[in-house]
């Protein structure tokens, strides 16, 4: 089985990737692929970054990431730019990740908040959407240090969650404790 994970941001998506790789699953985690493309200085990703968004960076070099966010969740067409950079190397590293599932004969699953948004659907056997009712999930993410401001423009880039949750083959709803998700997640995974 290779598994699509999404759902909103601040539902739970981890949470249900974490579970699956407890199981013996290949985790795959999109936002961290991201992260490791930013950290090791992918030099694609610099080159079109410096090219198309000019001073994100800090003195070390670096892409500053908050400002670059600050960016391009202020303005879609910026964000337009910088998945058009990104998403050729997730898509990679994700289909790379998905012929190994498959050669190895291995479950995978992969959490990738903008599944949909993407068009990744067709790539994977399921997907799984995590769903939080909107205010929970802003609750959580509060919790997490975002502002209230940072939470709209990052919910306004995504496809509303509720359509997330028709998509999906299968769908957990986070709206308890922890112990209440792990109990969904486990009715779903006995019937994999």
């Amino acid at each position: 089985m290779i598994l699509g994970i999404t759902g909103a941001f601040g539902s739970g998506k981890s949470s249900a990737l974490r579970y699956f790789a407890s199981h013996a699953w290949h985790a795959f985690d999109a936002d961290a692929v991201c992260r490791d493309f930013y950290e090791q200085k992918h030099a694609g990703l610099f080159a079109a970054v410096r090219e198309n968004f000019g001073d994100v960076f800090t003195v070390d070099g670096d892409i500053d990431r908050k400002k670059l966010g600050m960016e391009v969740f202020s303005h879609p067409e910026k964000m337009n730019i910088l998945t058009g950079i990104l998403y050729p190397l997730l898509t990679e590293k994700m289909v790379a990740d998905i012929q190994f599932c498959r050669q190895q004969n291995i479950n995978g699953a992969f959490e990738i908040p903008l599944l949909y948004e993407a068009g990744f659907e067709k790539y994977f056997d399921a997907v799984l959407t995590v769903w939080v009712p909107p205010q929970l999930s802003r609750t959580r993410l509060y919790g997490r240090n975002f502002s209230d401001e940072e939470i709209t423009k990052r919910t306004q880039m995504q496809l509303d969650a509720g359509i997330k949750l028709e998509k999906a083959d299968f769908a957990v709803i986070n709206t308890g404790n922890p112990a209440d998700m792990t109990s969904q997640l486990d009715k779903l995974f006995a019937g994999f």
